[in-house]
């Protein structure tokens, strides 16, 4: 096997480097007009973007179906949120990469998790998880850490404690 590369150790900081390379390159006049260099150099960074923005959602994710499961924890969903938060964990853990990490606000994912968990709960007409949270929780700093997600071994039940915690604290 050959040697690793910042592609296959990080797509974000490799898609960033590459991107930096690209325009410094865009701005010589030795190169032949037809290299789009600047547009070429948006799509490589692009790619590091979609990867980011997918490692966001699957935070969001877990985040919804964890503020979920201590809302309304008589739920017939209970069991399947729980698979849910170990699936998207376990494809957080293959997506995230060391360089997304200072790009995470993890307190903004928490009030967009606190929202989408809300609009579920209403859709399925669990009222009363629907005051707890909005009752218990505070919106504006989330109970979890970025680590807390990203240990190896994640169970929907420990994310669940936290917020359970922090209902107290703020309580």
């Amino acid at each position: 096997m050959g040697e690793t590369t910042l592609y296959d150790e990080d797509v974000y900081a490799w898609s960033e480097q590459q991107a930096a390379a690209l325009r410094r390159l865009a701005t010589r006049r030795d190169l032949p007009n037809e290299l789009d260099l600047t547009h070429v150099a948006d799509a490589i960074e692009d790619v590091g973007a979609i990867e980011l923005h997918a490692a966001r959602s699957f935070i969001r994710l877990i985040l919804v179906h964890a503020i979920k499961s201590w809302a309304d924890a008589e739920a017939p969903s209970l069991r399947h949120w729980a698979a849910e938060i170990g699936n998207w964990h376990d494809t957080l853990i293959d997506r995230l990469t060391p360089a997304m990490r200072p790009k995470i606000d993890m307190n903004i994912l928490w009030r967009r998790a606190m929202h989408q968990a809300d609009l579920d709960l209403a859709v399925q007409e669990r009222h009363d998880a629907r005051a707890l949270v909005a009752e218990a929780l505070d919106a504006s700093t989330c109970p979890i850490a970025l680590d807390d997600l990203t240990i190896e071994q994640l169970a929907a039940k420990d994310l669940v404690g936290r917020i359970e915690t922090s209902a107290r604290r703020s309580g």
